[in-house]
């Protein structure tokens, strides 16, 4: 869909849930806030749903309490009337920051299958040709920038925390403007919702400085963990899940950690994995450029930019971090 066909279907229709990714971040949570107060002043019916809670460090996105968690049970039950304000039946949902359904959650992905499509807005490079509705600009460095994009065709007139909300998405998911998507239409937006009250600093000071003495504690045991591989290009850093017990942090605030390592001006790859408490991996991968890390997450059934992708998987650790090295490893040999 262009952006003009999506403005169309967004007029076109009237109940909408808006979906992210399991563990939602603040390009997802921003993104589908604004895009939710634009629906509704147009009219229409919104629901904002995650599967589990917002993580801590990105509540203050949602400064209407507009974010709701979805009831696994419930939605599995088909009784989703006790959740959301209309039928599922006659809503479209919309997935916000993804376009693999696997990386919903069990209770959103419950949902889809009642309502039985879904509508996708993203930013990351498609694995594959799709037959689905979806707004997919893998040029765009965010999916705030696509909702700014589309509340501007719709309208909308940007209220305080909707701009908020969606400068948040900008900061994070460029790397405070220094990631490779970052352009000047990226720019352009930031300037435009910095004129409508955004103060930056604000922004920067809910996002990266208002972590628990917890995310202090973990970020001690992933520096602990770190190794050095492929003739020191390459760091692995490590997180078990009795280190998220052991120092009473979040499982998301361990997101960022991936990026520590490439402070280093030999590392090309910096990997991460994390344990979840069912004991599931997700392995992060972020790239200085010279190496398309978005192909080996793909490669384990993942996905992600050029930059910064990621995969879960089941596998023991050892031998998933083994695999990945070698994928890294092939990708260097060939670049």
């Amino acid at each position: 869909m262009t952006l003009d066909s999506m403005v169309e279907y967004l007029q076109a229709h009237d109940d909408y849930v808006l979906l992210s990714h399991d563990g939602p971040d603040a390009d997802g949570l921003g993104a589908a806030y604004c895009l939710a107060l634009a629906l509704s002043a147009i009219g229409k019916s919104t629901f904002i749903a995650v599967s589990g809670t917002i993580p801590p460090k990105f509540r203050f996105i949602d400064q209407r309490s507009i974010v709701h968690s979805l009831s696994e049970a419930s939605l599995a039950s088909g009784t989703s009337a006790e959740t959301l304000p209309f039928p599922v039946s006659s809503a479209t949902p919309i997935v916000i920051d993804t376009h693999d359904a696997a990386y919903l959650g069990a209770s959103s992905a419950a949902l889809i299958r009642q309502a039985g499509f879904a509508l996708f807005i993203d930013h990351h490079e498609l694995r594959r040709a799709t037959d689905t509705l979806e707004f997919i600009d893998p040029t765009a460095s965010s999916c705030c920038e696509l909702v700014y994009l589309i509340a501007r065709r719709l309208g909308f007139e940007l209220p305080l925390d909707a701009a908020e909300a969606l400068y948040a998405g900008l900061v994070y998911d460029t790397g405070s403007f220094s990631y490779p998507k970052t352009s000047e239409r990226t720019f352009n937006c930031a300037l435009d919702l910095v004129r409508l009250g955004v103060v930056p600093f604000r922004i920067f000071e809910s996002l990266h400085e208002s972590s628990s003495s917890g995310s202090l504690l973990l970020q001690k045991a992933a520096i602990s963990s770190l190794e050095i591989e492929e003739g020191g290009r390459v760091a692995v850093i490590k997180l078990l899940k009795e280190d998220f017990a052991a120092s009473g942090a979040y499982y998301e605030d361990a997101e960022d950690f991936v990026n520590i390592p490439l402070q280093d001006r030999k590392i090309e790859v910096s990997v991460m994995f994390k344990e979840s408490l069912e004991g599931r991996l997700r392995c992060s991968l972020r790239s200085k450029g010279k190496v398309n890390v978005a192909s080996i997450a793909q490669a384990f059934g993942g996905g992600g930019h050029k930059t910064a992708a990621g995969f879960t998987c089941n596998a023991p650790l050892a031998r998933a971090k083994d695999a990945v090295l070698q994928n890294i490893a092939q990708a260097m040999s060939s670049n």
